[in-house]
C-alpha cells in the first residue's frame, strides 16, 4: 500500500468516475428517494447520517476523518443505533493512525455491541459511510462541492463499499496498533525497524544502539511477534503499510 497518498483520496480517485456518471443521467429528486442527492448544510448532513445509521439492518462500515467534529458526529449517530437495539448489525470504524491516541475513538468501540475500529495506514482526510451496502453518505470536497452527498445507485454503492472492505483488510485493529506503537515507542523499537529496512548486520545494528546482539536478536523477534511477520523484510512492510515507522 502507498503511503504517500491518503487513503481516502486513492478511495475517491478511484469512485469520481462512476459518481459523475450517476450525477450526469440522474434527475435529483426528494432526499428520501433520490439515486444522488447532494446536501449544502451541515446539520441536515448529520441529521441524515443519524437516520442512515440507526435504520442500519446488517452493516455499517465508516472512513473517519482526523477532523473536530468527526467523532462527536459519528458518536451521535451510534448512540441513535444503539437506542434502536438491533441485533447483527456489524459497526466498522476505519481511520488514520493519528487518531489511534484519540481516547474518544476507543469510547466508540463500547457504544453499540459489535463495533470493530481498525486503523489504515494513510491519512484519512474525508468522511464516508456505507449502510447494508445499500446506501452511502460522502463527505469530500474533492467530488461534489457540498456538504455531503447521499448516493442510492446500487454499482456505485457497491464499488465503494468494496474499496473500503479492501482498505478494511490491510488495516490493523485498534488494540493492535495501540500495543505495536507503545512497543515500538520503547526500547529503540523504531529504530530496529529503520535499520531492519536499511539491511544492516545484527552486529552492526546492536553497536549502533548499544546493545548485545542476543538482546536485538530477542527485539527483532518481539517486533516480528506483533506484527504477525514471517520475515525481517516483512516485519518492516507491515510496519510502513500501517503507519508505524512514522511514530
Amino acid at each position: 500500500m502507498r503511503n504517500s497518498n491518503s487513503l481516502c483520496d486513492e478511495v475517491l480517485s478511484q469512485m469520481r468516475p462512476l459518481i459523475e456518471s450517476v450525477v450526469n443521467d440522474v434527475q435529483i429528486r426528494a432526499l428520501e428517494d433520490s439515486t444522488l442527492a447532494v446536501i449544502d448544510d451541515r446539520s441536515v448532513a448529520a441529521s441524515t447520517l443519524d437516520k442512515l445509521v440507526g435504520r442500519a439492518e446488517h452493516s455499517v462500515t465508516m472512513l473517519v476523518p482526523n477532523s473536530e467534529d468527526a467523532l462527536p458526529v459519528v458518536g451521535a449517530a451510534l448512540c441513535g443505533l444503539a437506542a434502536r437495539r438491533p441485533r447483527h448489525v456489524r459497526v466498522r470504524i476505519l481511520t488514520a493512525p493519528d487518531m489511534a491516541g484519540d481516547g474518544r475513538l476507543a469510547r466508540l468501540g463500547t457504544s453499540v455491541e459489535g463495533v470493530e475500529i481498525r486503523v489504515a495506514s494513510a491519512e484519512v482526510r474525508h468522511a464516508a459511510v456505507v449502510v447494508d451496502a445499500q446506501v452511502a453518505l460522502v463527505r469530500s470536497p474533492g467530488v461534489v462541492t457540498a456538504e455531503a452527498s447521499v448516493i442510492r445507485a446500487p454499482g456505485v454503492v457497491k464499488a465503494l463499499h468494496d474499496l473500503m472492505m479492501t482498505a478494511w483488510h490491510r488495516a490493523a485493529p485498534l488494540t493492535q496498533y495501540q500495543q505495536l506503537q507503545e512497543y515500538l515507542r520503547r526500547d529503540c523499537g523504531t529504530r530496529i525497524l529503520q535499520m531492519l529496512g536499511d539491511g544492516c548486520t545484527d552486529e552492526a545494528a546492536a553497536r549502533e544502539l548499544e546493545m548485545s546482539v542476543r538482546t536485538y536478536r530477542r527485539r527483532v523477534s518481539d517486533i516480528m511477534r506483533l506484527l504477525g511477520a514471517r520475515s525481517r523484510f516483512q516485519a518492516g512492510f507491515y510496519a510502513s503499510s500501517m503507519g508505524l515507522l512514522r511514530t
